[in-house]
């Protein structure tokens, strides 16, 4: 559920766009219609009492006029309030409307609005993908009242993901995280999916570089080329950008968007697959299995548990003493979590002695400490996405 923070108020409608769809829902009444609009839904300066929503200063309440107009913004929406809330902001509404002389006008608008909600009560939130066009209008698809329906929305979203820029994917696949938390719902099949179009995963910086080049190949145009490249060379140079979730979901917008010019949208194989699947390789639902069975030494390095097994008792204690054998191992057997739980305290002087001691029994680290780098800049991001809008 939305905060009421973000839910539109006529002093947040800067463009008038949403006044325009409730003229043509709402028959504003003569008193309304004859006071100054800019003073109604802009007040400027009035004192916090003056607002139906006091607590966030929303839905001003300083005229008659601005009474019923507010009233009309939020009944329009009053669904996506905590049921306590709507009960205070109504409270309110109807004593400003008595006290300016409204109250049958006021009523009026509760009515209309309950009647043009019909069988749509559910607010935007509630759907998986809401379109609005121009005029205001909405077109609004796949609800998520309950887990069914959440597995469904997840199926729809997998079935046309080569339809719908990944900018869209992306707040659809949020939402539908969410419903399927709050619902309980197993997505199956869908939930790598859905957390990839979430943007919840991360990647390996180098097979992110060899994506992009190999769309620059495809690229027919020489500043497209160019472009592409440079983005490349900048997640090559500067790789902590991987760990950068914000950043990398503009990567992987920014890459649909190259790949809708280049007439890649629906043709992916192994050897070109989709951003996502590279940008996000590792969800964080499969990292989180994953760090139950790793352990991360000072040195940067990372071992499976298991690894710490190979190693005998008799050359921990030789290297760290017969107190810290005793407390690593079980009877004559390294014990490899609790040497994990004590190894990824070790200073580095230490780790790299266990490290050491690894490499002579053939135990290797099966991910590195990636080097320093910096953030790409929004600049080369945006350029990019420019060439191809």
């Amino acid at each position: 559920m939305p905060s009421p923070s973000v839910i539109l108020d006529p002093a947040g409608d800067k463009n008038k766009t949403e006044l325009v769809k409730l003229a043509s829902r709402y028959d504003f009444p003569n008193f309304v219609r004859s006071a100054d609009l800019d003073n109604t839904m802009n007040p400027g300066q009035i004192a916090v009492t003056a607002y139906a929503d006091p607590v966030h200063q929303k839905y001003a309440c300083h005229s008659a006029a601005a009474t019923w107009l507010s009233a009309v913004y939020f009944h329009e929406k009053a669904a996506e309030y905590h049921p306590k809330q709507r009960e205070r902001i109504c409270e309110r509404f109807e004593k400003f409307a008595n006290f300016f002389g409204i109250r049958s006008a006021y009523d009026e608008v509760v009515k209309k609005a309950e009647s043009l909600r019909g069988n749509d009560q559910l607010p935007d939130s509630a759907y998986a993908y809401v379109w609005q066009a121009n005029d205001g209008s909405k077109e609004r698809y796949y609800p998520m009242t309950n887990a069914l329906q959440v597995k469904v929305a997840a199926e729809w979203l997998h079935d046309n993901q080569d339809r719908i820029p990944f900018a869209d994917r992306n707040v659809i696949g949020n939402k539908i995280l969410e419903k399927a938390a709050r619902f309980g719902a197993g997505l199956g099949e869908f939930s790598d999916f859905i957390e990839k179009q979430a943007g919840r995963g991360i990647p390996d910086p180098l097979e992110v570089y060899s994506m992009l080049e190999n769309r620059a190949a495809l690229a027919r145009k020489q500043d497209h080329k160019d472009a592409i490249l440079k983005l490349a060379s900048a997640v090559k140079s500067t790789p902590r950008v991987a760990l950068q979730p914000n950043e990398l979901v503009k990567l992987a917008a920014t890459v649909d968007m190259i790949d809708h010019a280049i007439g890649l949208k629906g043709k992916y194989t192994e050897i070109l697959p989709r951003p996502e699947d590279v940008i996000f390789k590792v969800t964080y639902t499969k990292a989180a299995s994953d760090m139950s069975r790793l352990c991360a030494l000072q040195t940067g390095n990372v071992y499976e548990k298991e690894q710490l097994s190979k190693l005998a008792r008799e050359d921990v204690a030789n290297l760290f003493g017969n107190d810290f054998a005793n407390e690593v191992c079980t009877g004559l057997d390294v014990d490899p979590e609790k040497l994990a739980e004590v190894a990824h305290t070790l200073p580095r002087p230490d780790a790299e002695l266990l490290e050491h001691l690894l490499s002579e029994v053939g135990q290797r680290p099966q991910l590195s400490k990636a080097a320093e780098f910096e953030p790409i800049d929004d600049k080369t991001l945006e350029a990019i996405a420019a060439a191809y809008r």
